[in-house]
């Protein structure tokens, strides 16, 4: 003897689960689902050897564009260090640092960056033999 309650409340959970048996069935032909996933952002201020010029620094922003993962790399050759904002689902700060080599210039060391109160915790990385591209500065400029 089935009650009206018990019969609608069967009757949403047999809605539900073929629901969710039609998602399964679609996500497993299509090879993926629709769930999107968000990005984490990290920022790191890193020390460069090298830097000279405006030219320099325009080199090291052209070099973000090669990275997957990499927002932006704002240089600073006053400074002599950049801020990295990179996405730690697709690339780490180790691929960064090669392709911050491969432009010519030195990465020395890297800290977590604190945008609001501009605080570093300092992190030591390996220095690595490299061949600098340019006289004064690697960026190919005159100078």
């Amino acid at each position: 003897m089935f009650n009206k309650k018990l019969a609608i409340s069967l009757s949403i959970f047999l809605v539900v689960m073929i629901s969710f048996a039609a998602y399964m069935l679609n996500v497993a032909a299509n090879g993926k689902s629709t769930t999107t996933v968000l990005p984490v952002i990290s920022t790191k201020l890193v020390k460069i050897d090298g830097m000279t010029c405006e030219s320099c620094e325009k080199a090291l922003a052209g070099a973000a564009k090669k990275i997957e993962g990499v927002e932006s790399i704002i240089a600073s050759a006053k400074d002599g260090n950049a801020v990295v904002k990179y996405d730690l689902i697709k690339t780490d700060i180790d691929t960064v640092m090669k392709e911050i080599r491969k432009t010519g210039y030195r990465p020395i060391s890297y800290a977590e960056y604190d945008e609001t109160a501009k605080k570093t915790e300092s992190k030591s990385t390996k220095e690595s033999n490299t061949t600098m591209k340019c006289g004064a500065g690697k960026c190919g400029a005159t100078h």
